[in-house]
């Protein structure tokens, strides 16, 4: 059981993370990786020695999370990085922003969520790959693995998921993709 509480503690923050990108809601992000992890323990997923570890988690959060997509629930939740780096949630009732002018924190907290809404708008495609090269820091070829498409495909979603964050920023007054 060492190995497990190894792979346990070096990857529940990323594959966490992953989900609640790509989810955008906690609750349901802890679930995946809950379910991610319940499901690798159990021996649900057979891991190959063939292929990097990290990618085939990955794919397997991946589908989970497109899982509980599929599964119809409606869901509406922020969440941003506060300076010190951690992860917090806000929850608007009427999904709008709080009315009050911002100091500095509120300012990033506002631009975190910008950056959501634009990655929500983005095609499936574009918003995995996305996620999995500037979020997770991943490599086009381990993306490509992720995703199950060639590397020229990865680089497409890449450019036009780029391209279509920065359109959606700029209409929103965020001119700077960080």
């Amino acid at each position: 059981m060492p190995a497990l509480e190894g792979i346990f503690t070096r990857y529940k923050k990323p594959v966490f993370n992953f989900a609640l990108r790509f989810l955008a809601n906690r609750a349901e992000a802890e679930d995946v990786a809950s379910d991610v992890f319940l499901a690798v323990v159990s021996g649900r997923y057979h891991y190959s020695p063939d292929a990097k570890f990290s990618t085939w988690l990955f794919a397997v959060t991946r589908n989970a999370c497109i899982s509980r997509i599929r599964s119809g629930k409606k869901m509406f939740s922020l969440w941003f990085k506060t300076e010190h780096g951690e992860d917090q949630q806000m929850d608007f009732a009427d999904h709008s922003l709080p009315s009050k002018r911002p100091d500095h924190a509120l300012l990033k907290e506002e631009q975190s969520v910008f950056l959501e809404k634009a990655l929500s708008k983005l095609p499936l495609g574009q918003r995995e790959a996305i996620i999995l090269k500037e979020f997770q820091n991943m490599r086009y070829e381990e993306i490509s693995k992720v995703l199950n498409c060639s590397l020229a495909n990865v680089k497409i979603l890449i450019f036009r998921g780029r391209e279509n964050l920065r359109r959606e920023l700029k209409t929103s007054g965020l001119e700077e993709l960080r």
